[in-house]
């Protein structure tokens, strides 16, 4: 007989997934146990296999819930009716607020995709790869002569990329810049150079 899922399902497995990449953040992969994060859920170890099989299949979706949000929160900006330009201050910006929001989930997703099996880690690869072709797309718009050269198309999109992500290992949501205006700097230093206006 077929077991019927209980009606708060989803509801305790994202508190399995958000104690779990808070949990693996701060210790990394390799550190973190199933007993931590059952610890963390107030929860049994054996709880925890109800949901997830193993741990990297939880790391697994820790990983592919939030790059698959953000390919089709970005990829619907990318699409909107409006000029190059502003799509490419919005993407920046949505980027920038979720990524301060989901922290933990940038840090995992730096230091921590490495231990997901080759087939888990091929296909968060290719969600990767749909954030760059939307970053290329827009770039590609924005100034098609410089885009022209298919070789400087990936290490633009990758030097924006690399500039915002990086953001996450030493920025403080509640400093003194906050995400929107932190996001138009990023966007005004890449579209414009240092020394632009």
């Amino acid at each position: 007989m077929t077991r019927v899922r209980a009606s708060d399902y989803e509801l305790k497995k994202q508190v399995i997934l958000d104690s779990a990449v808070t949990l693996i953040a701060q210790k990394g992969f390799d550190g973190a146990t199933m007993s931590d994060v059952a610890a963390a859920c107030g929860t049994s170890k054996s709880h925890l296999y109800h949901y997830f099989s193993s741990k990297e299949d939880l790391l697994y979706a820790i990983v592919k819930e939030h790059i698959t949000e953000q390919v089709a929160t970005l990829s619907a900006i990318v699409q909107e009716p409006r000029p190059a330009a502003e799509r490419f201050r919005r993407f920046v910006d949505s980027f920038m607020q979720e990524g301060a929001k989901s922290r933990n989930h940038h840090l995992v997703i730096m230091n921590d995709i490495k231990f997901l099996p080759t087939v888990q880690r091929e296909d968060v690869r290719k969600l990767e790869r749909e954030l760059m072709h939307l970053m290329v797309t827009l770039l590609r718009e924005i100034n098609p002569e410089r885009m022209a050269t298919p070789k400087v198309n990936s290490p633009y999109a990758l030097l924006l990329f690399g500039m915002v992500i990086w953001s996450f290992t030493w920025y403080e949501r509640n400093g003194p810049i906050t995400p929107a205006e932190l996001a138009d700097r990023i966007s005004a230093l890449f579209l414009d150079g240092f020394r632009g206006s």
